[in-house]
């Protein structure tokens, strides 16, 4: 159960440690009329850190990185609701190592008491920030950054949520935007324009924060600074939007397909798009009605499968790339690499599949399926085929394995369900995963909505 500080009311205390939600306590002691709410906080620290560390997410661009164009930041929520917690933290970062991504979850849950698949890690996929992860030849890892910057600001960040965390209304809201391409632009093409939004109000009625997502990859702003990219922008809206006092917490969706149509444009520009997404909700969550506040949190192991590569299989495609990247130093370095690394992985007997977990957060009315992967949009279509709960998918979450595809995309081929592996230094996933991963969280999505009452 989670430690409250000597400020807590005796009657909000009987109501947590009985098993009732604070709310349903209250709509016992006031009129039927009076919105019920959640306990709740945010908290945000900077983690910019001085210009000089590779930046995360290309081959070919300006390193070192050479300026800061907008800050970084960290930002971490705290939800509870009854029997129910929920830690989700995400932060300007391309993703995470699955190490960093445990050390973050043990700390956490051993301070506060509960269960590590409670905890979201997230990252907004910016590709203008020091890396947390291990791409090949597209940014080194920085260990110092990690340990002194990002690790303590998603601590700091968690623990200011925690502390501020208060009685909230919920409203809710999904906005429409049509901004992003699919930059595969296959047959199969797709792009995901729904903004899922929530707005947490005071119990003045002032907005303590705006929560949002967008489907669209942090790749648009990429020279040689730090920079947050369209999510940070978006943040900016919102605080322009609402007010200086509002906490912006914009997420990713399953964005490994979808793109800004450029690239390396006027800030105006960029700062615009945030605009653009923003507005998509401000309007329905100011005048929307405080909704019921739901919460349920369900996670569960799953082993995506690998493609796996024999020898023969492993020479092919290295030598495919060498043909696709002669003359480009750094790229040949990168097929050396994967190569080496893969001969050894057979030689080794390395393990055939990732073992990760899946976990599904309901918040209100909708569910947010997260997975540890680029994951294509195409994963919202196929969430669609088993459940009628309103979902929206997310990657970037709890690591970060390298794309996850649909099955057409094999046959179409391209970027993503191939020549990705390379800067990953991994094979790809198996054919057929994306739809499992689907099929696999679904039941979760039931189990969550029947858990929160709202089945």
């Amino acid at each position: 159960m989670s430690n409250f500080g000597s400020g807590i009311s005796r009657r909000t205390f009987l109501g947590i440690s009985t098993g009732l939600s604070t709310s349903l306590l209250f709509a016992e002691q006031v009129p039927a009329n009076v919105p019920q709410t959640m306990h709740f906080g945010i908290a945000s620290v900077d983690i910019t850190g001085k210009p000089g560390p590779e930046l995360a997410g290309f081959l070919a661009r300006v390193q070192p990185s050479t300026g800061i164009h907008r800050p970084l930041f960290a930002r971490a929520a705290f939800l509870e609701q009854g029997s129910e917690r929920l830690f989700w933290l995400i932060a300007d970062s391309l993703g995470y190592t699955p190490e960093l991504v445990a050390r973050v979850k043990k700390h956490i849950a051993e301070k506060y008491d509960l269960e590590p698949w409670r905890i979201l890690v997230q990252a907004t996929h910016t590709h203008s920030a020091p890396s947390a992860s291990r791409l090949s030849s597209c940014g080194e890892y920085n260990e110092n950054y990690v340990e002194t910057i990002l690790l303590p600001g998603f601590f700091r960040a968690a623990d200011a949520a925690k502390a501020n965390a208060e009685p909230c209304q919920m409203v809710e809201a999904t906005g429409q935007c049509a901004i992003s391409i699919d930059r595969r632009n296959k047959p199969t093409k797709h792009t995901e324009t729904r903004v899922p939004a929530i707005g947490w109000k005071r119990p003045d009625g002032s907005f303590k924060a705006v929560m949002l997502g967008y489907t669209m990859h942090s790749s648009s702003y990429v020279n040689g600074d730090i920079s947050p990219d369209w999510p940070g922008a978006t943040a900016d809206a919102i605080r322009e939007l609402f007010s200086q006092e509002t906490e912006p917490f914009v997420f990713q969706g399953a964005c490994g397909n979808i793109n800004y149509p450029k690239k390396n444009f006027p800030y105006e520009e960029l700062a615009e798009c945030g605009r653009i997404i923003a507005r998509t909700v401000a309007d329905l969550l100011k005048k929307g009605a405080p909704s019921t506040p739901s919460l349920a949190v369900r996670a569960q192991p799953i082993d995506v499968q690998l493609d796996y590569l024999d020898l023969k299989g492993i020479e092919e495609f290295a030598g495919r790339m060498r043909s696709s990247l002669a003359g480009n130093a750094k790229g040949l370095q990168a097929v050396a690499i994967w190569e080496d690394w893969a001969k050894n992985y057979i030689d080794h007997n390395g393990p055939r599949s990732i073992k990760t977990d899946i976990a599904v957060a309901l918040i209100g009315n909708r569910a947010f399926v997260t997975s540890p992967f680029e994951t294509l949009s195409w994963m919202n279509l196929e969430l669609a085929k088993h459940t009628n709960v309103e979902c929206f998918a997310m990657g970037y979450t709890n690591g970060c394995y390298n794309y996850l595809s649909h099955d057409a995309a094999y046959d179409e081929g391209g970027y993503e369900p191939d020549t990705s592996r390379l800067w990953y230094c991994n094979f790809r996933m198996k054919r057929g995963e994306l739809e499992r991963l689907a099929e696999n969280s679904a039941p979760l999505v039931e189990a969550a909505t029947k858990a929160a009452g709202l089945k």
